[in-house]
């Protein structure tokens, strides 16, 4: 039987590590993505997307546009397509509004709550429409007001039942029941920051507040503002009931047949829209995998980009600290006695701050910046080598062909390098890659604090720092770096143990 390689042998051990297995994987394809991630991002990840469109050839308007289906319902039940539409925005800061073959077009402008009119002759309604917020309060967005359905007579009374319609889908029937909730509409309303408009927004005046009716024909008909009316004379007649800015009426034939049916009402597929400002924080979409930022910048593209500079600090910091670790760490447990009394106690002062706090003590002294990041990193790494590394040592230089070759006087360099530092290399790998994780995470917690010098830059820990302001309102700016620390450091750890348990000697089968 051909006796395997140790190669082979290691293979076949680190294949039954299933988790170690697929973390290594994942991390092939972190580092393939690092390695190419500023060919392959969709956006300038330094760049807001809406100076990029044109020139990438992409028109947002229509993912961004509401649209609002526009219909009118006549007063014998039909319903009709409109036309000679007036429409318009409350405020225009927030949204615009047009109208086109049936349809309102609703285009935010900026971030609130404003309201669209939509009006033709003497009936309007409204919509709210709701851009980058959330929780906005109800408005009320089309009354309806029903009477008689057949003639009445000279010198009737009867009363006209009006119904207001919310925003949120609500019914208000009757004078009483609308009036009772026209205060705290108003006053919900008067407390959303950027102009929640419509009759409800601000310090209206008290009569632009109360429910108004008038007839269009004094000599048909009379309604006093209770919604009580007379019939007056022979004709026809319509009593409109307004509030504020929205409007309906009614047609009365008094002893005489209903002519042409009238528009009372205008249908809106969506009396609520809630659309998101283009300008910045664009939500996850098909577009944007990842949203955009405070800044408008492609979150997804900013993550790809950021995946080199955050394996670069996890690599090179591990490294520089790996070897000088090492190379002490030697010197300690081969030669001991006071150099190895002198290594001990500089690793013990080391050990003796918390990571973090020591890699903020370092870049208080060099400043921030990128360099003084990795350097701090791989001072908080080469304490942890050191001891490792001189436990190895002093363990190895007991070994018999040590003794042997030291009996024949071979240099120290030579058994150090050949003889002592490839016995204790599966153990600094191990901890090597386990580190590199660890890495990553003080690297990102220091930018984070702000001391990575560019806060700009597309790093995951300077994404954090520059989203935290908005991670209670907007999750995906924090979530999408955040989630590539976490897959990346777990990632690390899963290879690392399972590097360990195949390098371990003491592992049987």
């Amino acid at each position: 039987m051909k006796r395997q390689s140790p190669v082979q042998l290691f293979l076949v051990k680190f294949k039954k590590q299933t988790m170690a297995l697929a973390a290594f994987w994942v991390l092939v394809g972190i580092f393939l993505l690092g390695l190419a991630g500023t060919w392959i991002t969709p956006f300038d990840p330094n760049r807001p997307v809406n100076e990029q469109y044109e020139e990438k050839g992409i028109n947002p308007t229509k993912a961004m546009t509401g649209v609002i289906e526009v219909i009118g319902k006549m007063s014998d039940g039909t319903k009709r397509p409109l036309s000679d539409l007036a429409l318009q925005s409350t405020n225009r800061q927030i949204a615009d509004v047009r109208y086109s073959e049936g349809e309102a077009i609703v285009t935010p402008v900026g971030q609130g709550s404003t309201t669209a009119l939509i009006a033709k002759d003497n009936v309007s309604t409204q919509v709210q429409v709701d851009v980058s917020v959330e929780g906005t309060s109800k408005v009320i967005t089309q009354l309806l007001l029903h009477g008689p359905t057949s003639t009445v007579k000279k010198g009737d009374n009867f009363q006209l039942e009006l119904e207001a319609r919310l925003s949120n889908g609500e019914k208000l029937v009757g004078l009483e029941q609308i009036h009772s909730n026209l205060q705290q509409l108003q006053g919900a309303n008067n407390s959303v920051s950027q102009g929640n408009s419509g009759f409800l927004l601000g310090k209206k005046k008290k009569e632009q507040l109360q429910v108004h009716y008038e007839s269009t024909n004094e000599e048909v008909l009379r309604v006093n503002q209770d919604g009580i009316v007379t019939a007056l004379g022979r004709g026809t007649g319509k009593v409109k009931v307004s509030l504020g800015s929205i409007s309906t009426i009614v047609p009365i034939a008094v002893e005489t047949a209903m002519k042409d049916p009238v528009l009372v009402q205008i249908l809106v597929s969506q009396s609520q829209i809630t659309l998101q400002d283009s300008s910045k924080h664009q939500p996850p979409s098909l577009l944007h995998w990842f949203g955009t930022d405070h800044q408008n910048r492609d979150i997804f593209s900013r993550v790809l980009a950021g995946t080199r500079a955050t394996l670069f600090i996890g690599f090179v910091s591990v490294g520089i600290g790996a070897i000088l670790g090492t190379l002490l760490g030697l010197l300690a447990g081969y030669y001991g006695r006071w150099v190895d009394s002198i290594i001990t106690r500089l690793t013990d002062i080391l050990l003796a701050f918390p990571g973090i706090l020591l890699a903020i003590a370092v870049i208080a002294v060099l400043g921030p910046g990128m360099a003084n990041i990795i350097f701090a990193v791989a001072v908080f790494t080469v304490p942890i080598f050191i001891r490792i590394v001189r436990g190895s040592a002093l363990s190895l230089k007991q070994m018999t062909y040590v003794e042997a070759a030291k009996s024949i006087g071979v240099p120290d360099f030579v058994i150090i390098m050949r003889h002592i530092l490839p016995g204790m290399l599966p153990v600094v790998m191990i901890y090597l890659t386990m580190r590199i994780g660890t890495a990553i995470l003080l690297g990102a917690a220091l930018s984070f604090l702000g001391l990575g010098g560019d806060i700009t830059a597309p790093e995951w820990g300077a994404m954090l720092s520059a989203a935290k302001d908005n991670s209670r309102s907007l999750f995906y700016p924090t979530f999408f770096p955040g989630i590539a620390i976490v897959l990346t450091v777990v990632c690390f750890n899963l290879f690392g143990d399972g590097l360990r348990d195949t390098l371990d000697p003491k592992l049987k089968e």
